[in-house]
């Protein structure tokens, strides 16, 4: 069997848009001297994702059976594609989508049948997988899902795997040991080719990260497309010569695959995911050009380099906004790296309208501002500057921020916490030194005095981060085990003292927890950031604003104490008269 395997990037809710981009590649392929027989595209190829509220949306599930009527119809192809297809809730005229694949073939088809439309009010209703037979052969499709342990797929020749899997790390791709052992045992043990095709694409704070695969029934990869790009490949499946009575051969060793797969450095990976994400967000919300402030610190000298990288240095616009308290070092060395990245830049001085704002406040209230309504004036006239520039040129303003600042709310409202986008705002301080330097090892480009310097925002006479902020890597590592591994401050101490010789300070740990919360505010402001698998501060964490929980030490030393609280709560006795039952 000549399969096709298509590695597509979509736009979510685009669906004529996406629908013309596969009906065209299926044309092309048909005119081919010896066209495929079955083409397999990704889950969501339809539809795009994630479609978040377009799901309820009764106009959207209308377009969906639209356009999946027209693109069976059209389809030149034997063809299976994702997308979503809309069911009728219960006892209304209200439509809730779901994901379904759609096959055709001859200008007949329709949907496969993960979605129960007979049980409209039972959401869980779905089927685990489906099995079709193509030209006399047994073919079973699972949908953005992978096996069961106890799956049973020994009649079936090939298995097609469907997904929509977001990038999360290196471990999180095909091309991880772990991913491919499982890939390999499940072809091995089913004795089945195994088709493992996935979404690529930058969706919003989604990185979806491709390299979709191809193995044989003895767990060889045989064809592969690259991580974070579209590709399509085709191969011949010699299904006739599978003998399901005969022996599997051993498992294979990872050498086999070098020829069609190479792994990725963990921030080869991300600074790939990051481009990716960049040029889609930016292509898909109909601009071509950035513009962001370039401070001579490591955080916009990152950006730029990755918007440079994702979108080429015509389109990224640098500005250099000196005020009174900036170092000469900041702007020699904002500006070789400018030169460095052939992009365009603006110097646009903040002095003179600083002072005439202290000025003007001097005259009406009789004071120029706090010393800190004063240094955050300084972030604000920035970000005017910044905002003028993108409303005069259609240009998108790219925030520079990072994770651990956001977390700590060591940033100014309005100031630069703008922004449309913010490559970094998932990623700690620490990544970001990490980025750049894998970064500079591909090529010098970020100088180093960047990378050797304090970091400071210079809005006071010798400020540095540190100043407000315990040093990053002890930050940073209190800031993960609270934000993406969820501890509080009991878990935290007793982890750290664990893991390491060098326990934390508890009144550290206090104070960071207490900054984090009281920031809350700040973070809902916060502009949209690629998640790359971390926790998001607000779409993920969502802690309230207005919250009045303060977290302290109970000399809670571990999970059993905990225990011991929760069975002093249930080993209470009830008062005569109160009837308790608990099913």
């Amino acid at each position: 069997m000549y399969i096709a395997v298509v590695q597509t990037n979509p736009k979510a809710g685009a669906l004529k848009e996406n629908a013309q981009k596969a009906l065209a590649l299926l044309d092309e392929l048909a005119a081919n001297p010896y066209p495929p027989d079955l083409v397999v595209f990704p889950a969501y190829a339809l539809c795009g994702g994630p479609l978040e509220g377009l799901v309820a949306s009764d106009a959207f599930a209308a377009e969906c059976l639209d356009v999946a009527r027209d693109f069976i119809a059209r389809a030149a192809l034997p063809t299976l594609i994702g997308s979503v297809v809309p069911r009728p809730l219960e006892d209304s005229y209200s439509f809730i989508c779901e994901p379904e694949i759609l096959y055709s073939k001859d200008g007949k088809g329709g949907a496969l049948g993960f979605v129960d439309f007979e049980n409209s009010w039972d959401y869980d209703k779905r089927a685990s997988d489906v099995t079709i037979v193509l030209d006399g052969h047994t073919i079973t499709v699972l949908q953005d899902d992978f096996p069961e342990p106890d799956d049973d797929f020994s009649d079936s020749e090939i298995l097609i795997l469907m997904l929509a899997k977001e990038y999360h790390n290196t471990n999180s791709m095909f091309t991880s040991s772990q991913q491919l052992n499982y890939l390999r045992s499940l072809a091995q043990d089913s004795n089945a080719w195994i088709v493992c095709v996935n979404l690529v694409g930058g969706q919003d704070a989604t990185v979806f990260d491709g390299a979709s695969l191809l193995l044989d029934n003895t767990g060889a990869v045989v064809e592969a497309a690259g991580p974070f790009v579209e590709q399509l490949f085709t191969h011949n499946i010699p299904l006739t010569d599978l003998d399901p009575s005969k022996a599997i051969p051993e498992r294979i060793g990872r050498n086999a695959d070098h020829s069609f797969i190479k792994p990725l450095l963990p921030y080869e990976a991300d600074w790939r995911a990051l481009t990716l994400a960049v040029s889609d967000y930016l292509g898909k919300n109909g601009f071509t050009d950035v513009v962001l402030g370039l401070s001579g610190g490591i955080d916009s000298a990152v950006t730029a380099t990755l918007a440079v990288d994702a979108l080429g240095p015509e389109h990224v616009h640098g500005v250099l906004m000196p005020g009174p308290y900036s170092s000469e070092g900041s702007i020699s060395d904002a500006t070789a790296l400018a030169q460095n990245l052939g992009i365009e830049t603006h110097t646009l001085p903040i002095t003179l309208p600083f002072e005439t704002f202290k000025s003007v406040s001097q005259e009406v209230l009789g004071q120029e501002g706090s010393a800190l309504a004063l240094q955050n004036l300084q972030a604000r006239i920035r970000t005017i500057y910044l905002m003028h520039l993108s409303n005069t040129f259609n240009w998108l303003l790219l925030n520079t921020g990072n994770k651990s600042e956001a977390a700590m709310g060591f940033s100014t409202l309005y100031g630069d916490t703008a922004g449309a986008f913010a490559p970094l705002g998932n990623l700690y301080k620490d990544d970001v030194y990490g980025l750049a330097a894998w970064r500079n090892r591909q090529g010098q480009i970020i100088p180093p005095a960047i990378l050797e310097k304090a970091p400071s925002a210079e809005l006071y006479e010798g400020q540095t981060d540190q100043d407000s902020l315990p040093p990053y890597a002890e930050l940073d590592r209190i800031l993960h085990l609270h934000i993406e591994d969820g501890l509080g401050i009991d878990q935290i101490m007793e982890f750290a003292r664990l893991e390491s010789d060098a326990p934390l300070d508890i009144n550290l740990v206090e104070e960071v927890l207490r900054s984090v919360a009281r920031a809350e505010f700040k973070r809902r402001q916060e502009p949209l950031a690629p998640t790359l698998g971390y926790q998001d501060m607000c779409l993920d964490r969502n802690w309230p604003i207005t919250n009045g929980f303060s977290d302290h030490s109970r000399n809670l030393s571990s999970q059993r104490d905990f225990g011991a609280y929760l069975s002093m709560i249930y080993s209470g006795e009830f008062p005569n008269g109160w009837d308790i039952s608990a099913n």
